[in-house]
């Protein structure tokens, strides 16, 4: 008796606490219908029993509810546990969509990490469904020991209070209702309910950086701060009010000092800011303001911090007359900005990444280039470029190294005058990405050719692969 009133209070525990994360935080609603991303672990198991006991049909805030789940053929155990979420959809009479995928074949073809390719190729099917069955949103099991390790992933590669803020409870079409439960209270849910449930050896493994965060870094904080789960999720929270405020604010002052035009010979629609007013915005409204307005023109992910510095000397007029992000062109003319997209860049421009650097060096003096891996396709000297390469539009005074068939360099020239060599058009010289090191440039990025640059002055190389932004 005792152990089943304990059970209950496990349950009810559990669900009230989740109920009140909603409550202050957002839910979806009523009447949607939602299709669970479901692994068959403990998180998405618990989370499937919880809409259907709290959400289901009957109850008073009903769902319609689906169940999608993905077998990535990663390990031996995952064709049993797909067909133990079939079971479980079907004993439920719920809608069930599974697909089977090989995680690794599909990498190996993209370029992409395993990991990276497996979410990519998940979240394609599970909006496939949702756009062919009519779903409105994807329910997934997220919780507050998953955002613990998102913002501190966020923090370790240097993000600002937009990535600080974490995972939101509903984004677009995801919806995160578990982002306030940890992880142990989920077990003891899903064990106080006896819920079937399998367990995947591979989170155990430090062999992703999310593993390692989990099984390394988090149990070290919490020899500082025993409450570190709970800590970085507060983080995350209170980021996300001062990131909203400040978006919000952004956006008014972009609406206070903005006015749309339209080209009179093509009738293609600019924008006009005036120069003063951006010019004297403090750092954090400047940044934001310039990521709304790329946001505009449909450029997002491209455009970082890294971006704002240059925008400022446009602004302010010094050195720089002209910005191009993409597509979109950045001109100071008088006391006013003017930012529009270029007619013969229509078109989204791709972007590109550097995948996989590593340090060679060769056991003495290089005398012809020195062979890369599969996949590779980039070697350069690590003299001309101390930090790795870099990939960036031109800036003034870039010079481009020259090379002859095999790589070898034999001279350097001004990149404008290499460029008009090429008799590239003025309008597309900005929108071109290079392959670049300090203060000198190596190549114009070329994803599908292979690109070495080598002398006989080092035998220290960078070598990596250069691929599309997917």
């Amino acid at each position: 008796m005792v152990n089943i009133e304990k059970k209950e209070l496990i349950i009810a525990s559990f669900e009230n606490k989740v109920a009140a994360f909603a409550q202050k935080h957002g839910t979806v609603p009523p009447d949607s219908k939602v299709l669970v991303a479901c692994s068959g672990g403990p998180d998405s198991m618990a989370l499937l029993h919880w809409l259907m006991a709290t959400k289901g049909e009957g109850t008073e805030a009903a769902l319609a509810i689906g169940v999608a789940c993905v077998d990535h053929s990663l390990r031996v155990e995952s064709k049993a546990e797909l067909a133990m979420v079939a079971h479980y959809a079907k004993a439920h009479d719920l809608p069930f969509y599974p697909l089977t995928i090989d995680a690794v074949a599909a990498a190996e073809q993209s370029g992409e990490s395993v990991e990276t390719t497996g979410r990519r190729l998940r979240y394609e099917f599970f909006r496939s469904i949702c756009q062919a069955e009519g779903y409105d949103y994807i329910a997934t099991a997220h919780h507050e020991n998953d955002q613990a390790e998102t913002i501190l992933a966020h923090l370790i590669r240097g993000s600002g209070t937009a990535g600080l803020t974490g995972m939101q409870v509903i984004a677009d079409d995801l919806w995160r209702p578990f982002l306030g439960v940890t992880k142990e209270e989920i077990l003891a849910y899903v064990k106080a309910l006896v819920l079937p449930f399998a367990h995947d050896k591979t989170n155990d493994e430090p062999i992703y950086m999310r593993n390692r965060l989990r099984l390394e870094v988090l149990p070290l904080l919490k020899e500082f701060n025993p409450n570190i789960v709970a800590t970085l999720a507060r983080l995350g929270e209170h980021m996300g009010q001062d990131e909203a405020f400040l978006t919000a604010e952004a956006k008014r002052k972009f609406n206070e000092l903005c006015i749309v035009c339209t080209k009179k010979e093509s009738g293609t629609p600019y924008i006009e800011l005036k120069r003063n007013e951006v010019a004297a915005l403090p750092d954090a409204l400047f940044y934001r303001l310039w990521r709304y307005v790329f946001g505009l023109f449909d450029i997002k992910n491209t455009f970082s911090g890294a971006h704002v510095a240059e925008l400022r000397q446009v602004v302010k007029g010094k050195k720089r007359k002209q910005f191009m992000c993409s597509q979109v062109k950045v001109a100071a003319q008088y006391d006013i900005i003017q930012i529009g997209r270029l007619v013969a860049f229509d078109l989204k421009m791709t972007q590109y990444r550097i995948r996989e650097l590593r340090a060679l060096t060769w056991a003495g003096p290089a005398v012809e280039p020195m062979p890369l891996k599969n996949g590779e396709n980039l070697l350069i000297p690590r003299r001309l470029a101390a930090k790795g390469p870099e990939i960036r539009q031109r800036k003034a005074g870039d010079r481009i190294v020259l090379t002859r068939r095999d790589g070898r360099i034999w001279g350097h020239k001004k990149l404008k005058d290499w460029l008009i060599d090429r008799k590239v058009p003025t309008e597309e010289r900005d929108a071109l990405w290079f392959v670049c090191g300090d203060k000198v440039v190596f190549s114009k990025v070329q994803p599908k050719t292979t690109t070495i640059v080598w002398d006989e002055q080092t035998s220290e190389y960078w070598a990596c692969s250069i691929e599309e932004e997917k």
